[in-house]
This record gives structure tokens, sequence and C-alpha cells, in this order.
């Protein structure tokens, strides 16, 4: 109501304030056909005045928005890398050992990019340390939920996946512990490992990116604990 109320006490000053101009304008000039010919004039350019501030200015303010929305996306990312994902990535890449030798630059990251996405990402479940995997999952597993309920996670696609695909295989850890494993097992949870392998690669590659466009020196340090 407040708003509503604001909103025409400026309509009304505004309104009057163009008709007190239009009154001065008469009062010095004294051309009424003049006046009420350029004053039509203007009106006939509103609808494209009104075009372009809503294509371009609306445009420019939606775009600083989503930066803003990324940047702050962004930094849930590397919350998630500090607590849970450098250790996690650490551990799964034993699993690859094909994957070391196929990025050697990270100097250009959408070759990087590429490379992790047309690697298959394969795992040997064997020569992962899956103890250190199950504790590192268990104890830092809190992260994630805290994320997960974040609901501007739900606007990050590639980031909201590589959450649920965590969970997932945090929930299989937890059901299966303290049983032996059967060889289903060991392939269900080879298959839940790879998911979360490719969707952190994918991220992990993505967080780099922006990393070496605003923070360079964070990029450094990233690139120095790389599990690569």
């Amino acid at each position: 109501m407040k708003k509503i109320k604001y909103f025409l006490l400026v309509s009304l000053i505004l309104i009057c304030l163009s008709i007190a101009l239009f009154a001065v304008h008469f009062a010095v000039f004294g051309q009424i056909k003049n006046t009420l010919y350029y004053s039509l004039m203007n009106l006939c350019f509103i609808p494209i005045n009104v075009l372009a501030v809503t294509l371009v200015f609306e445009n420019i303010l939606a775009y600083q928005v989503k930066q803003e929305r990324l940047s702050k996306l962004n930094m849930l990312v590397g919350v998630f890398f500090s607590e849970l994902g450098f250790h996690l990535l650490d551990l799964i890449v034993e699993g690859d050992d094909t994957i070391k030798a196929l990025i050697t630059d990270f100097s250009d990251l959408k070759s990087v990019k590429i490379i992790i996405k047309n690697h298959p990402h394969p795992i040997c479940l064997t020569t992962i340390d899956y103890n250190a995997l199950t504790e590192v999952m268990l104890h830092k597993s809190s992260i994630l939920i805290t994320l997960i309920s974040n609901e501007t996670i739900l606007e990050h696609e590639v980031f909201s996946d590589l959450l649920m695909s965590t969970i997932h295989l945090r929930d299989e850890i937890l059901f299966r512990q303290d049983k032996p494993y059967t060889e289903e097992d060991y392939l269900h949870i080879t298959g839940d490992i790879v998911r979360v392998y490719k969707a952190l690669t994918t991220q992990w590659i993505d967080y780099l990116v922006h990393l070496k466009t605003f923070y360079p020196y964070l990029y450094k340090s990233a690139l120095q604990s790389s599990p690569f």
C-alpha cells in the first residue's frame, strides 16, 4: 500500500511539473501551435524510448544481476571444493591411471575442458583408498546438506548434479557400511564413483575458469593443489 501511495505521489508531482513547464513555455514564447506541435512530436517518440529502456537497460540490469548471482554461486562452489571436493577428487583420481597423462598443460582451460568432457573416466576401485574415501564422505557430508538446502544451487545445473551424485554416493556407502561387498555391490559403487568423478572434474574446470578470470591469485593456489 505504501508503494502504491509513493508511486501515485511521484506521478502527480511529475504531471504537475510537466504542466508547469508547459505553462512557462507558453507564457514566455506565446506560441501555442508550435508548443503543441513539438509536444505531440515528443509524445510520438515515447514508445521508442520505452522500447529502448525495456530492451537495453533491462537487459543490462538482468545481465548484472545474473553475474552477481553466478559470483555468489561460485563462492558456494569454492566452499564445496575446500571442504570436500578437493579431497574427493584427489582420492578418486588415483583410480584413473590415464587422466594424468592426458592433462599436462592448464594454460588453455578450454582445451582442458574438451579433454575432460571426452574422457571416459575409467575407474579401478582396487587402486582407490576406499577406507579414506568412506571416511571423507561420512565426516564431510554435512557440507552437502548445507549446500543442497540453498535454493540458488538449483540454478546451477552442473553443480546441483554434482551435489546430488555425491549425496547418492554417500548414501550408498552408508547403506553398505560394515557389510560384505558382493561383485554386484562393487559394480554399483564403481558406477556411482564414476558419476561423481565426471561431475567433479567438469565442475572443477569451470571453477578454475572463474578463478582465473576474477581471482588470479586463488587460481594459482588451486593449480598447485591439482590432483592431475
